[in-house]
């Protein structure tokens, strides 16, 4: 089966366009239909830009900010690439489409807001910094130290462009969502002959990704190197599945129908490089990622079983590199995370955050987020049951987007794993869904109600990852607060924060502060237990009597994005946060190190001596 590009004036195979010859020369006005749309559907999108309040705030997130200029051009790109789809399907038109649409949900946000979005972003920030200052690996009770390819990574870039790791992290989304187009389609045009099938991979892929895993994070590092685990595979390593000679006959049996209708795999060269190749790019990924590996390693053993990849061994190599990586760390990691006292599929299976008291923003963020991810898995589910005929022509894709699952039964990775779960599946889901589409003969009625549907699923993701934006974005004022302390703070004394959801960790002074390397600053919701509190004058005494368990003179961050963040979420009465500024500053044991408009840094002075 070959792989190459098509020309794009040719009709692609399986298309039932016929040959090119018999394809009427179209008038430069149709040959410019698709691409005009896509650019208007760009202009309208950054004039819509212009108009947004970036100092307001609503509980909806982004989509409740921007005006209709921003809906009415990001249906235009979906439109024109869908055009240009079942018309002329150039390959420069279709791949301005999906570049279009990278942009409109991925660089709004550091378009709009110049630091990184997401509190979680923040705490890699001091480990690029603890590398780009020259330093090694050093602490053996840090996971980033131990798993250090990233911070590396993006320290040395930083050094040779001399661009800041704040301005790198902000636009991480944008160039991680760009630069994972390149193995998405390579994967799904080893997967299929038709050209369209990859690149409405490709754009689906990114119109469902809404669980915001591209930020400058390890995981996001790893997803890339993963993909080009799984092409390495699919290129040099993937073989014809065929049926069982062995076993009892009923299985025998279920073995030849699900490889009815799969398609020869020609012989890709030396499989030893392959191999080669596997190994290089997942030992990358092992020292990058804790999951991920496991992710591929999952995958590889299920797609080994069905008989689509030789030799069957290839597992086994890479279950040795994770296993020697991991040996030294377990006991840390065990300890640290509870490796082995998470082994519950359903609680594996739920999120980070748990609450039923939020703000309807909250809420409808929520129902949107998991309504997409069960409409894109039960898409694709229709779409292997649409080929029950001829189940092999599906049975590599529909085994890699199932294999993530399996995970669930291992690891609950801090109540992450479910993301993880629907980030390794969607580009085979994807994939199962753009063939099926593309088989469906109606042409008339398939692309306007494509086009629909990718702008309602393009909707929907940026709601899951940007629906938070009214406390997952940070003002200059508070990243200064937490600068000055990291500046000025004297170190060993701890730092609590009032929510998790602080822009700290921000210098390679980063574990400076009282705080395990591998955890997180303690905070006065979750942490002290404070939650459903009213933190006024009255709360205060709360507040102190955790403040003087913390260790000689702790600081207190407070932040207008803690505040919002527990507002959201329904964490604390509402005000709470605000009340406590205003009850501590002045208050007998509290010294105001510094403020400003958005936050303030106190320090409690009333524990006990050392």
């Amino acid at each position: 089966m070959t792989r190459t590009l098509a020309n794009p004036g040719a009709p692609d195979a399986g298309t039932g366009g016929g040959t090119g010859s018999a394809r009427r020369t179209p008038s430069p006005s149709r040959r410019a239909q698709a691409p005009l749309v896509v650019l208007a559907g760009l202009v309208w999108w950054a004039v819509s830009l212009t108009q947004v309040d970036t100092t307001a705030r609503s509980e909806y997130g982004l989509l409740g900010l921007v005006g209709p200029l921003f809906y009415v051009g990001l249906a235009l790109v979906c439109l024109g690439f869908v055009v240009e789809l079942f018309d002329q399907r150039r390959t420069w038109v279709l791949a301005a489409g999906v570049l279009a649409l990278v942009a409109v949900i991925d660089a709004t946000v550091p378009i709009l807001y110049s630091n990184p979005e997401y509190a979680w972003t923040y705490k890699h920030l001091g480990v690029v910094e603890w590398f780009r200052e020259g330093n090694g690996v050093t602490d053996p009770r840090d996971i980033y130290q131990q798993w250090p390819t990233l911070f590396t990574a993006v320290a040395a870039l930083g050094e040779l462009t001399g661009i800041s790791t704040l301005t790198l992290a902000a636009w991480a989304p944008f160039v991680s969502s760009v630069l994972v187009c390149l193995p998405v389609f390579a994967i799904a045009r080893h997967l299929a002959d038709d050209r369209r099938v990859a690149f409405l991979t490709v754009f689906l892929f990114h119109a469902a990704l809404w669980v915001g895993t591209a930020y400058l994070s390890p995981q996001a590092y790893a997803f890339h190197l993963s993909a080009g685990c799984f092409l390495v595979v699919l290129a040099w390593l993937h073989r014809t599945p065929t049926g069982w000679r062995r076993g009892p006959a009923w299985l025998r049996r279920l073995k030849a129908w699900s490889v009815r209708g799969a398609e020869p795999v020609a012989s890709r060269g030396d499989r030893w490089v392959g191999l080669v190749l596997l190994f290089v790019v997942f030992a990358a990924m092992t020292t990058a990622h804790q999951l991920s590996p496991y992710m591929v390693i999952v995958a590889l053993v299920l797609v080994t079983a069905l008989g689509a990849v030789r030799p069957r061994w290839t597992a086994l190599g890479c279950i040795a590199i994770a296993v020697l990586y991991l040996m030294p760390r377990f006991d840390f990691i065990n300890s640290a995370y509870g490796l082995l006292d998470s082994l519950r599929f359903w609680e594996n299976a739920e999120g980070v955050v748990s609450t039923t008291t939020g703000s309807a923003g909250q809420a409808f963020t929520s129902t949107v987020a998991s309504a997409l991810a069960l409409g894109i898995w039960l898409s694709g589910a229709v779409a292997v049951v649409a080929s029950w005929r001829a189940p092999g022509r599906v049975l590599v894709p529909a085994a890699l987007a199932f294999a993530p699952f399996l995970v669930l039964f291992g690891q609950s990775y801090g109540g992450e794993a479910i993301y993880r779960v629907y980030l390794f599946s969607l580009p085979f889901t994807a994939f199962l869904i753009a063939q099926a589409v593309l088989r469906i003969p109606w042409r008339r009625l398939v692309a306007p109600g494509l086009a629909v549907a990718l702008t309602v699923v393009s909707l929907a993701s940026i709601q899951g990852l940007h629906g938070t934006l009214a406390w997952s974005t940070f003002s200059d004022e508070e990243v200064q607060a937490m600068q000055w302390l990291y500046d000025n703070g004297e170190e060993r004394r701890t730092l609590v924060i009032g929510a998790q959801n602080a822009p700290g960790r921000l210098t390679a002074d980063y574990d400076a502060f009282g705080v395990p390397s591998s955890g997180g600053d303690p905070d006065l919701i979750e942490f002290a237990g404070l939650d459903g509190d009213l933190l006024d004058q009255g709360g205060l005494p709360l507040v102190e009597e955790f403040m003087a368990t913390q260790g000689q003179d702790p600081y207190l961050v407070l932040t207008r994005s803690m505040a919002e963040y527990a507002q959201y979420y329904g964490l604390l009465a509402d005000g709470s946060l605000d009340r406590l500024r205003e009850a501590a500053t002045g208050a007998p044991g509290w010294t105001t190190l510094y403020e400003n408009e958005d936050a303030v840094v106190l320090q409690y002075e009333g524990g006990a001596p050392e």
